[in-house]
């Protein structure tokens, strides 16, 4: 497999070049986002590891000219405790990196066996996905026709999986919705240990909502967004409070079917389950479940998904009763929100 390392420091690349070259991988590197892209104009990649805190062009702005130029799968690797470079990678996964990974900082370090090992995975699964270039205008906001739960009751929360590819479609999304959403929503996102903290942050900026990592217990609030927490799979109790449980051998945590098993266990038909752009099938038996109580289901459109597995996954199921792009689930949850407001304010026997 081919690597390119794009790092502005000799050291860590020397670094990642043996421990990618002691697995087998030809490796070249570049020093900047300037020399990557000229390097790209002779040599393609399987894959490229992306530092961010870079001088002149940083991570974010490299990405996006590979994935414009190029198309080419880029996976950022920076040190979750720098603010500035966390904060910059959220934006480098907007613009359609995979992933985001804490960097190895050196064999002496506590946790380097793990973080090389996670690194070596994630390269291996991400060199994987074919990235095609497609246009990012949706054709037309048109919302489908809207396929009414079983239940004749108001949905009382809403549901969200997503993974690699998930921070694109999820800003698209969550930017459309309006500000008084009825409902709680909960969001399991697979995102490295670390960054957890500044991916809310940046959900903050792209949308109206208060964004809040969950906590084991609390209430859940109408019009507030909830993330699963590092090494938690997260659920819900009758109550509509947080249920949180460890990490056991599950390969994603947090994991988006237990996540739609939790609501459809204990809300069935009043609730909303939507599956976003990722690799795997995550989501897809969970959301199947959610559409056997009748709940509404919905899976982001394929073509519009930076990667496509998840959400087909679902609706090879024939778990989704929608099929959408983001912006078009923002429309319709909107819709079902007003539609919900009405009926709540209609005098008592109409």
């Amino acid at each position: 497999m081919r690597v390119l390392i794009v790092d502005d420091s000799p050291v860590l690349r020397l670094l990642l070049r043996t421990v990618l070259e002691s697995e087998g991988f030809e490796v070249r590197e570049a020093g900047s986002g300037e020399q990557a892209l000229r390097l790209l104009e002779g040599y393609k990649p399987d894959i490229i590891t992306m530092d961010v805190h870079m001088p002149g062009m940083d991570g974010y702005e490299a990405t996006a000219c590979i994935l414009e130029r190029h198309a080419l799968p880029v996976v950022i690797v920076t040190a979750s405790a720098d603010a500035y470079a966390a904060a910059t990678a959220m934006h480098a996964l907007e613009a359609g990196a995979l992933a985001v990974l804490d960097k190895p900082v050196g064999p002496d370090a506590e946790n380097f066996e793990h973080l090389v090992a996670e690194l070596l995975r994630t390269l291996r699964r991400m060199a994987e996905v074919k990235i095609v270039r497609r246009p990012r205008t949706i054709r037309g906001h048109a919302v489908a026709p809207f396929k009414a739960p079983v239940s004749s009751g108001s949905p009382r929360l809403v549901a969200i999986a997503a993974s690699a590819g998930g921070p694109a479609a999820l800003k698209s999304m969550l930017a459309g919705l309006a500000a008084n959403q009825p409902w709680p929503l909960l969001l399991a996102q697979h995102i490295a240990v670390g960054f957890l903290g500044s991916f809310r942050d940046w959900l903050v900026t792209a949308c109206k909502l208060p964004v809040n990592i969950a906590e084991h217990g609390q209430a859940l609030l109408p019009g507030t967004l909830y993330l699963a927490p590092d090494g938690r799979h997260m659920g819900i109790s009758n109550d509509l409070r947080v249920r949180l449980q460890p990490r056991n051998s599950e390969l994603y945590c947090p994991s988006a079917d237990h996540l739609f098993r939790s609501v459809a266990e204990r809300l069935r038909s009043e609730a909303i389950g939507i599956q976003l752009s990722g690799m795997g099938r995550d989501g897809a038996e969970g959301l199947a479940e959610l559409h056997r109580t009748g709940a509404l289901t919905i899976a982001q459109e394929p073509a519009s998904a930076l990667i496509d597995a998840m959400p087909l996954a679902a609706i090879n199921l024939q778990a989704a009763r929608q099929v959408l792009p983001p912006a078009a689930i923002a429309a319709l949850l909107n819709t079902i929100a007003s539609r919900s407001a009405a009926c709540n304010t209609l005098p008592k026997g109409e």
